[in-house]
C-alpha cells in the first residue's frame, strides 16, 4: 500500500501525473522531435489515418508535426494537467485510466502510438491487448520504452549495486521505490510481449544511440568539431542497440484476419 508523505508525490497515480506534467515534482520530460524518432512516426503518417497516442502527455513532442502530416490525432493520458496542455497543442485528447479498457470500440484506429508509457502501468500487457482490440486488421503499433539493458545501466548495478529505475532523475536514486517506473523491458522481452498478445514485430530498434551521451561525458559533444563523432556513436549504438541504445523501440502490426479481438482480461493488481 502505498501512503501519503511529506513528500510531494501524490499517492494516487492521476495526481502523481498531474504533478508530473505541471512540473512539481522538480522533472519533466524533456521536449522536441529528433531524426531517429521522426523516422519511425513517420511509418504511420498517412494523410487522413486516424492514430490514437496512448499516454500522449501534453502533446508538444511530436503532435504538431504529425497534424501538420494530416493524421487524424486523438490522444489518451491518466493526468488531467496533460489532457488540456494536449487539447491546448491541437490534440483530442481525453482523461482515462489507463490500466482499464480504452473507451473506443474495436477497430476504430489505423495506428497506435505508445511511447515511454508501458513501462509505468501495473500491467502493460493488459494495455497491449487493449491496444490490438482498437487497431484495425493491418494497423501498426508503435511502441518504445527504456531499455534496461542499456550498458550504464548494467555499470551502475555492477559498480554500486543500484538498480536505476530511470524514471525521474529526482527519485531515481534518492527514493528509487517512489520511482514512476514500475515494468522493466529490453529488447527481447519487448518483443516477445507483443507477439503472446498477437502482434507481428515488423521492425525493432533503439533510439538515443549515441552511447556515450551520459553524465561526465556530454559536454564532449556540445562542440562543432564532436559531430562526426556523434554521427558514428548512433551508427554503431544502432546496430548494437539492444546494449548500446537508451531505448528500445518496435513497430509491430496488427496480422490481416485477425477479428478484433476479445475484450482483455482486467489488470492483475492494482496499487
Amino acid at each position: 500500500m502505498i501512503v501519503k508523505t511529506e513528500h510531494p508525490e501524490s499517492a494516487q497515480p492521476a495526481g502523481y501525473y498531474d504533478e508530473y506534467w505541471s512540473g512539481a515534482t522538480g522533472w519533466r520530460p524533456p521536449g522536441g522531435l529528433d531524426a531517429d524518432l521522426k523516422a519511425w512516426l513517420d511509418r504511420l503518417v498517412r494523410p487522413g489515418a486516424k492514430i490514437l497516442d496512448v499516454g500522449c502527455g501534453d502533446g508538444a513532442r511530436y503532435g504538431r508535426h504529425l497534424r501538420a502530416a494530416g493524421v487524424l490525432l486523438s490522444g489518451v493520458d491518466v493526468s488531467e494537467v496533460a489532457v488540456q496542455a494536449a487539447r491546448s497543442n491541437g490534440i483530442d485528447a481525453t482523461v482515462v485510466n489507463l490500466d482499464e479498457r480504452l473507451p473506443f470500440p474495436d477497430g476504430t484506429f489505423d495506428g497506435v502510438i505508445c511511447l515511454e508509457v508501458l513501462e509505468h502501468l501495473v500491467d502493460p500487457e493488459f494495455t497491449a491487448r487493449d491496444v490490438l482490440r482498437l487497431l484495425r486488421p493491418g494497423g501498426h503499433l508503435l511502441v518504445s520504452v527504456p531499455n534496461v539493458g542499456f550498458w550504464a545501466v548494467r555499470m551502475e548495478l555492477l559498480a554500486t549495486g543500484h538498480f536505476n529505475p530511470k524514471g525521474n532523475p529526482v527519485t531515481q536514486r534518492r527514493y528509487p521505490w517512489r520511482d514512476p517506473h514500475l515494468r522493466f523491458f529490453n529488447s527481447q522481452t519487448l518483443r516477445s510481449m507483443l507477439t503472446d498478445v498477437g502482434f507481428r514485430v515488423e521492425r525493432h530498434g533503439g533510439l538515443e544511440q549515441q552511447f556515450l551521451r551520459v553524465a561526465g561525458l556530454e559536454r564532449i559533444f556540445a562542440s562543432r568539431a564532436a559531430r562526426p563523432l556523434d554521427a558514428l556513436l548512433r551508427r554503431v549504438g544502432g546496430r548494437f542497440h539492444s546494449l548500446l541504445a537508451r531505448r528500445c523501440v518496435a513497430l509491430a502490426v496488427k496480422p490481416d484476419g485477425r477479428a478484433a479481438g476479445a475484450a482483455p482480461r482486467g489488470p492483475a493488481g492494482a496499487i
